[in-house]
């Protein structure tokens, strides 16, 4: 009989909790699916708030990985914005249940933790933020442009991929990444200008 690992416990809260939601998940379908009677699963872990933590964490750190990297890429904005495009797409993609939770039960948090999360959340945001700044100042994006509406549309695009998306289909995530780089690429671009509206 295989033994469960905290490993083990987190990942399948994280499918659960992305599955059912945070509230839908109780610590005997938790058991249930990894076959732990209470007493034994509880020596895993504390709390089913514990498990919400350790999944937001996890999450967190895989877009702050990305934020990071793109922060310290010293290609034009264009690529750039590529490479948040590619790299958020392929954190959803690579764990989905994980991402989900993150961006849909992070609000279940106990105040503490949750006023992190919010904070990541933001410093991740103002990368995007700062991608389509620098693109304006280069003259690749325009000008008139909002740049905290651009971002929230941005990340509500790739985000909402989630529902939709599936790895048998026709395209993979690059193919994927790119279309949507293009798309964006039209729509941020200083050059093209959309008429009658």
């Amino acid at each position: 009989m295989k033994r469960n690992s905290r490993a083990d416990v987190i990942e399948t809260a994280s499918r659960l909790f992305a599955e059912k939601g945070f509230h839908g998940t109780s610590m005997r379908d938790l058991g249930g699916e990894l076959g732990l009677l209470g007493s034994s699963l509880y020596s895993h872990i504390g709390s089913k708030n514990e498990l919400l933590v350790d999944v937001v964490r996890q999450s967190a750190a895989m877009f702050q990985k990305l934020a990071d990297d793109v922060s310290a890429s010293v290609e034009p904005a264009p690529k750039r914005m590529f490479q948040l495009v590619r790299g958020h797409l392929n954190i959803l993609v690579n764990d989905p249940y994980q991402a989900q939770t993150f961006l849909n039960e992070t609000r279940f948090l106990p105040p503490n933790e949750r006023e992190i999360a919010v904070k990541l959340f933001d410093h991740y945001q103002k990368t995007f933020h700062k991608v389509i700044s620098d693109g304006q100042d280069a003259g690749f994006y325009r000008n008139s442009m909002d740049v905290h509406l651009a971002a929230n549309l941005i990340l509500s695009l790739l985000n909402g991929t989630t529902r939709w998306f599936r790895d048998n289909g026709p395209l993979d995530i690059g193919d994927v990444s790119a279309e949507i780089a293009v798309l964006l690429g039209s729509g941020l671009s200083s050059s093209k200008s959309i008429k009658g509206l």
